[in-house]
C-alpha cells in the first residue's frame, strides 16, 4: 500500500481541469490517471506496515500551525514517453515558491518518524532521485520536483492525438492563482485512492 499527500485544486477554480479530463475520456476513452483524483503530489510513501492514528494526529497538531499560502497555475505541458506509464502525460504546471518548497520539506521530514516503515525497492536511473528515494522515500524533491495538476497519461494510436494535444498546449485559460486553505492524505492501491484524512492549515 501507498500512501499520498496531496494538495487538492481549489474547487471554484478547478473547471478547466475537470473539463481536460473529460475531453480526454471523450476522445481515447480509458488512459492512465484519468480515474485519480485531481491533485498535485507532494510525496507518496510505499509502505511496509500500516501507520498508527497518532502518527495522522501529530501530523495534523504539527500542520495546522502550518500558514495558508497560494499557489499558480503556469501552463499546460506534456511529459512526452514518460518512464512512468510508456504513455504522454498532460499536466498543468505549478510554479514553485518558498512557501510551497517548505511545505513539502515540512513534510518530508515528519514521515522521517516512521522512516523504518518506509520501504524503498524502486531503482531510479537518475543519481538525485535515487538519492532522494534512499534518504527521504520519495524521488521528487525540492529542486528536483515539478509540482504539477495531472489530467492522464495518454497511450494511443488515435489519428486525434495530434490535434488534441495541440488544443491542450494552446489552453489559455490557466493564469490563475489557488488558495492552499488544506490538504489531504491518501491511501493508494493500484489506481484505488481513498482520502483518509484532510488537514487544515493555519
Amino acid at each position: 500500500m501507498k500512501i499520498g499527500i496531496f494538495i487538492e485544486p481549489q474547487k471554484n477554480k478547478s473547471n478547466f481541469l475537470y473539463n481536460w479530463k473529460k475531453i480526454i475520456k471523450k476522445n481515447f476513452g480509458k488512459q492512465k490517471y484519468l480515474t485519480h483524483p485531481l491533485h498535485t503530489t507532494i510525496a507518496v510513501f510505499k509502505l511496509k506496515t500500516k501507520i498508527n492514528d497518532n502518527f495522522y494526529l501529530s501530523l495534523k497538531k504539527e500542520m495546522k500551525l502550518f500558514a495558508k499560502f497560494r499557489i499558480s497555475i503556469t501552463k499546460p505541458n506534456i511529459f512526452y514517453n514518460d518512464a512512468l506509464t510508456g504513455g504522454d502525460t498532460l499536466f498543468f504546471g505549478i510554479k514553485k515558491n518558498p512557501k510551497l518548497i517548505l511545505f513539502q520539506k515540512k513534510i518530508l521530514k515528519h514521515f522521517c518518524q516512521i522512516d523504518n516503515k518506509i520501504s524503498r525497492d524502486d531503482f531510479f536511473r537518475n543519481k538525485k532521485f535515487q538519492f532522494n528515494y534512499k534518504n527521504f522515500g520519495f524521488p521528487f524533491i525540492g529542486k528536483d520536483w515539478i509540482p504539477h495538476f495531472t489530467i492522464a497519461s495518454v497511450k494511443t494510436n488515435s489519428k486525434k492525438k495530434n490535434q488534441i494535444f495541440k488544443n491542450f498546449l494552446a489552453e489559455k485559460n490557466f493564469k490563475m492563482n489557488m488558495n492552499v486553505k488544506n490538504f489531504s492524505v491518501w491511501e493508494i492501491k493500484k489506481d484505488i485512492h481513498k482520502k483518509i484524512l484532510q488537514i487544515s492549515l493555519k
